[in-house]
């Protein structure tokens, strides 16, 4: 087997283990039928955190419900509700309110507590430090709206250690420390999706100068290329395989919904290089898997 073809393999298998970690609805989104109102579910932000609040108040419900009550076949009603969305020309705005209405009835009904945030199973406050070769990145945000503030703080380089501050669009989703240039000195990049049904990527990341001081490192936006922006939408995951820095995302057709694209899987490879006047990553692999 050739090397370029193992590449791609590990580099499916890695993303496949990172999906299983994406934000997910109370209910398997490879088994909805398309352009149904579970796939629209599938396709939304907004709806996931509410599918998988309202889960979790129902089983909290279901804890505190006398036995002669109703509410399971209360519930089964609700969703045969929810899914008549079909019936209205903003699917996602009824849904969301079907469900707000139901998580409140049921708070209120059954005396729970307000625990939203346990209950979405989202990431509210992400603070987490990562160390390699004895330098450490302390990254943190608060991950409560559309807009926040992270900042990166190292430890034990040699002259700077300041923090670096960022106004971000959306919310972190993860990060990682790699040496993928192999210098001896670490980078840490920082992931980032939008707010929105869109859910579209972006990467704040710095490389540790010689365990100096720290270097921003760029890439260019997506949409700057014209070859592979063509049918990107959003829903990007990014992860280190292979001293690169992978970025994955789903390809859509014209006239797919945002359910269910339809043009199979783009996976980019970048390498870090020194540009003239910063660190750059590098476009070097470009994959379309169906």
């Amino acid at each position: 087997m050739a090397i370029k073809e193992i590449r791609n393999i590990l580099l499916v298998l890695t993303f496949s283990t990172f999906s299983l970690h994406a934000n997910q609805p109370s209910f398997d989104c490879s088994k909805v039928e398309e352009e149904s109102c579970e796939a629209i579910i599938c396709g939304s932000d907004r709806l996931i955190d509410l599918d998988r609040e309202l889960s979790h108040v129902y089983k909290q419900a279901l804890i505190k419900a006398p036995k002669e009550d109703m509410l399971k076949a209360y519930q089964r009603g609700w969703i045969k509700g929810r899914n008549e969305c079909w019936k209205v020309k903003d699917a996602e705005t009824y849904m969301a309110e079907l469900y707000q209405q139901r998580i409140q009835e049921l708070k209120e009904k059954y005396q729970l507590k307000d625990d939203k945030k346990q209950a979405t199973g989202s990431i509210n406050h992400f603070d987490e430090t990562f160390s390699l070769q004895g330098i450490n990145f302390h990254v943190v945000t608060t991950n409560e709206g559309a807009i926040n503030q992270l900042t990166i703080t190292p430890s034990n380089l040699e002259i700077v250690n300041s923090g670096m501050k960022h106004e971000i669009d959306g919310s972190v989703t993860g990060a990682e420390i790699a040496d993928i240039n192999a210098d001896g000195s670490p980078e840490i990049y920082v992931y980032i999706n939008s707010a929105g049904s869109g859910s579209y990527g972006s990467l704040v990341a710095y490389s540790a100068n010689n365990k100096k001081s720290l270097s921003e490192i760029y890439m260019a936006p997506l949409a700057y290329d014209k070859v592979n922006s063509i049918g990107y939408m959003g829903h990007d995951e990014f992860t280190i395989i292979e001293n690169s820095l992978a970025r994955r995302f789903p390809v859509y057709n014209e006239g797919d919904p945002n359910c269910c694209p339809k043009g199979g899987i783009r996976q980019l490879q970048y390498k870090l290089i020194k540009g003239e006047a910063s660190w750059q990553l590098k476009l070097v692999n470009s994959t379309t898997l169906k």
